[in-house]
C-alpha cells in the first residue's frame, strides 16, 4: 500500500494533464516459459510510459462551426475520466458533463434517456457501450452521426443514422461506414454539412418549381375543357 499510493497519485497527476499513461512492471520468471494470470502478482514497478496526443490546433473553431450549424459534438472514449476532462477543456468545452462506463452500466435505459443529451463526454467506455449511447441519442429524437476508425467501432457505426470513418481506418470500420473521409479532419464535416444543406435546399426548390408547373398545366387543361 505504501508503494501503491504514490504510484496512483502520479498516475492521476499525469492523467489530469491529458497524458495517456501506461505503468510498466517486471518479474523474474527464471527458466519458466509459460505464464498465466496467476503469475501477474508480486511484480516490481519500473515506471510510467507517458504519451501525449493533443487535439488539432483548429479544433475549437471546428466545434464552434458545427455548433453554429446546430450540430452538438459528443466525445466517446476509452480513456479515463481525468484524461477525457483535460482533453475536453483543450477543445474549448467548458463545464463539461462526464459520464463514465462504470456509471453507465448502472443506469437503466430510461435513466440513460434522461441524461444522454446533456452529457458532453463519455469516458472509460467499453466497446459494447458505444452502440447503447448511439441508440439512446436516437431515441431522444436526435439524428446521430458517429465517427470511428477501429474494429470496436463497427456496431456503433451501423447503429448511427450516418456512420463516418476515415481512409486510414481498419477495413471493418470503413465497410460499416456510410461515408469515408479521405482527410482525418473534423473540419471536413463542417464543409460537408454546409454543402449537404445547400444541395437539399436546391432540390426542394426544384421540386417546388416542378410541382407548381404541374399545377399550372392542370389548371390550363381545366380551362380548355370548360
Amino acid at each position: 500500500a505504501m508503494v501503491r499510493n504514490p504510484i496512483q497519485q502520479h498516475f492521476e497527476e499525469f492523467s489530469s494533464k491529458g497524458f495517456r499513461t501506461l505503468g510498466v512492471a517486471y518479474k523474474n520468471m527464471g527458466a519458466e516459459s509459460r505464464m498465466s494470470k496467476v503469475d501477474e502478482a508480486g511484480m516490481t514497478f519500473l515506471g510510467f510510459l507517458v504519451l501525449f496526443d493533443p487535439p488539432k490546433a483548429n479544433i475549437i473553431e471546428t466545434i464552434t462551426g458545427l455548433k453554429n450549424l446546430g450540430v452538438a459534438l459528443k466525445i466517446i472514449t476509452g480513456d479515463n475520466h481525468l484524461v477525457a476532462a483535460n482533453v475536453s477543456q483543450q477543445m474549448g468545452l467548458s463545464n463539461t458533463k462526464i459520464l463514465t462506463g462504470p456509471d453507465l452500466r448502472q443506469l437503466s435505459d430510461g435513466a440513460l434517456l434522461r441524461r444522454v443529451v446533456d452529457v458532453d463526454v463519455f469516458a472509460e467506455i467499453e466497446p459494447n457501450q458505444k452502440e447503447r449511447i448511439i441508440l439512446a441519442l436516437k431515441k431522444t429524437g436526435n439524428v446521430v452521426g458517429y465517427m470511428g476508425d477501429g474494429i470496436n467501432d463497427a456496431s456503433a457505426l451501423h447503429a448511427a443514422d450516418v456512420g463516418i470513418s476515415v481512409e486510414s481506418a481498419v477495413d471493418v470500420a470503413k465497410e460499416a461506414a456510410d461515408i469515408v473521409l479521405l482527410e482525418k479532419d473534423l473540419g471536413v464535416l463542417v464543409q460537408g454539412v454546409r454543402e449537404g444543406r445547400t444541395t437539399f435546399a436546391n432540390t426542394l426548390k426544384y421540386v417546388f418549381m416542378a410541382t407548381s408547373a404541374n399545377f399550372g398545366n392542370m389548371f390550363s387543361m381545366a380551362g380548355v375543357s370548360l
